[in-house]
């Protein structure tokens, strides 16, 4: 679910699914009801940006059809190998990963009629650029289909101190690593900023009930090297080994149902 980047760009192929199985995707679901919002044309020809494994750029795949093209663009040769067997063994021909960034590909001027970006924006320290670089890559007429996450406005009906310290073991550390946590509320003004049009903006509530599974623990457990080499907390203070049994205890004793982040969309167009 999260990642970071060279100590930012080895970390956006986190982005999509390498790190964290597809079952625990926070923010799949919103994925796909996104790019069915978009109404991506069969034919086009896209780009998926930090890519990972592949997961958002199949689903793109998908949608353009065996007439269109896509390319993914990370810069993790070991995610973009998993996603070329992936490809490979679906019998994927349209589908092309390469091994390069936002902004080498954006200086080749290559357009294209639809790019797809999900949780890699965060990630840049200049998102303002990162915007404009991505308006470059698309032809006039041309259709952004991003996703960001943004960790500043959490909720729970009851006290849940385990909970909120479990949450800020994820987001401290996705902010030591240079991510700026909040991007998913500055969306629209990025975009804005770097001239795209008809930018439509949706949100949803990532929400955990008494009852439910948290996908944190295994959030967690991906992340414990980065965690410990942040500074955030040590193997011994999150005690993988109990933490699902303890943060499921603690929601259903005090029948908490939490808001723990948020998830913003933009489909936005070229004039």
């Amino acid at each position: 679910m999260f990642g970071g980047a060279s100590a930012k760009k080895d970390i956006c192929c986190c982005l999509g699914c390498c790190v964290i199985p597809l079952a625990m995707d926070n923010g799949g679901q919103f994925t796909d009801t996104l790019m069915a919002r978009a109404n991506i044309a069969p034919g086009s020809r896209g780009l998926d940006i930090g890519c990972g494994t592949g997961d958002v750029t199949f689903r793109l795949a998908a949608a353009v059809g065996p007439k269109g093209h896509v390319v993914g663009i990370d810069p993790n040769p070991a995610a973009l190998n998993t996603a070329r067997q992936s490809a490979r063994n679906t019998g994927l021909v349209h589908v092309a990963f390469e091994e390069t960034d936002l902004f080498a590909i954006a200086e080749a001027g290559a357009p294209f009629d639809v790019i797809t970006c999900r949780r890699v924006l965060m990630y840049l320290p200049d998102q303002g650029a990162a915007a404009r670089a991505l308006k470059r890559l698309l032809r006039p007429g041309g259709l952004l289909v991003i996703q960001e996450h943004d960790a500043t406005l959490r909720h729970s009906t009851a006290p849940v101190p385990l909970y909120d310290q479990a949450r800020d073991w994820v987001w401290d550390t996705v902010a030591a690593e240079g991510a700026n946590v909040a991007t998913g509320f500055d969306l629209y003004d990025l975009l804005a900023t770097a001239g795209f049009s008809d930018i439509d903006i949706s949100a949803e509530a990532i929400v955990e009930t008494p009852q439910q599974a948290s996908p944190l623990p295994g959030i967690i457990e991906a992340m414990i090297p980065r965690i410990e080499a942040a500074g955030i907390a040590r193997p011994e203070d999150i005690d993988i080994e109990t933490l699902a049994e303890r943060l499921a205890a603690e929601r259903q004793n005090c029948g908490a149902t939490t808001v723990s982040e948020l998830i913003f969309g933009a489909i936005a167009r070229v004039a």
